[in-house]
């Protein structure tokens, strides 16, 4: 799975991703959806909730901010201090874990 392009596992995401940066202003954030890799990822059943780590760095090692994409597409983005993304979180998940199950394993 590391290194697996986001654009390639989940292109409706990229697009959707895309769609809702462009009208806050964000256009910055997408040349790095576009290009991002998945390291790993995690899916939390009780929330359902899915999170795609896209570095390798420990994340508790950074300082986030979070863009909330929420109402546009159930996304947060996090991005470290910097303003590099780092990860990505979405809600309502189950669909996008079972996508990425048909790609690999977490």
């Amino acid at each position: 799975m590391p290194g697996l392009k986001l654009a390639d596992a989940l292109p409706e995401l990229v697009l959707d991703l895309e769609s809702a940066l462009l009208p806050l202003g964000r256009g910055d954030m997408v040349k790095q959806v576009q290009d991002a890799a998945i390291e790993r990822w995690t899916y939390d059943d009780f929330a359902d909730t899915t999170y795609l780590f896209l570095t390798a760095e420990p994340l508790e090692r950074l300082r986030l901010e979070i863009l909330s994409l929420y109402d546009e597409v159930g996304v947060n983005l996090e991005t470290d201090s910097g303003g590099r993304l780092c990860g990505i979180e979405i809600l309502e998940g189950k669909r996008v874990a079972s996508q990425l199950e048909g790609k690999r394993s977490p």
